[in-house]
């Protein structure tokens, strides 16, 4: 009798080990580079927020156009696209005198998918200025986070 209890919690124990279990995933923090000294082409054109995976240096250049500066960090931020990708946070277009940006909040891996938490700053048009501004972000990301990328606006 002895033994065959003990068969039966060994097999229940065995069963609830290799079922799968769902819902239990957890976040795993996602690091990244913020990438320097780009500028959104004047041919992107988008009425919305856009977040974009941009997996090669092709897909990356009909997007952003480089833009040296005078000093000591002046050059562009190198992305090698054999080990890393990039996220792009877009804003529209706008005349907000007030230094319009995004603030990174968060970057997480949770399964396949990859959540860009951020929110806005500044995009309020109160004082426009005389020019316009296209506001984003790159985020520079190993290939070892990769999965399908998604974005959750914070107040």
């Amino acid at each position: 009798m002895k033994n065959l209890v003990t068969l039966l919690v060994g097999l229940l124990l065995i069963t609830f080990s290799c079922t799968p279990q769902t819902g239990n995933q957890t976040a795993t923090t996602v690091p990244y580079t913020e990438a320097k000294n780009y500028f959104v082409k004047n041919t992107y054109k988008s009425n919305a927020v856009a977040v974009k995976k941009i997996v090669s240096q092709q897909e990356f250049e009909e997007i952003f156009g480089a833009a040296a500066t005078m000093g000591k960090d002046g050059m562009p931020t190198m992305i090698d696209f054999s080990k890393d990708y990039v996220i792009a946070l877009i804003g529209t277009e706008t005349n907000a005198n007030l230094n319009p940006e995004f603030n990174i909040k968060g970057l997480v891996k949770k399964g396949n998918s990859v959540i860009l938490s951020y929110a806005k700053s500044g995009w309020s048009a109160s004082t426009p200025a005389s020019y316009n501004v296209m506001p984003m972000k790159i985020l520079v990301v190993s290939k070892q986070y990769d999965g399908n990328v998604s974005s959750l606006s914070l107040k």
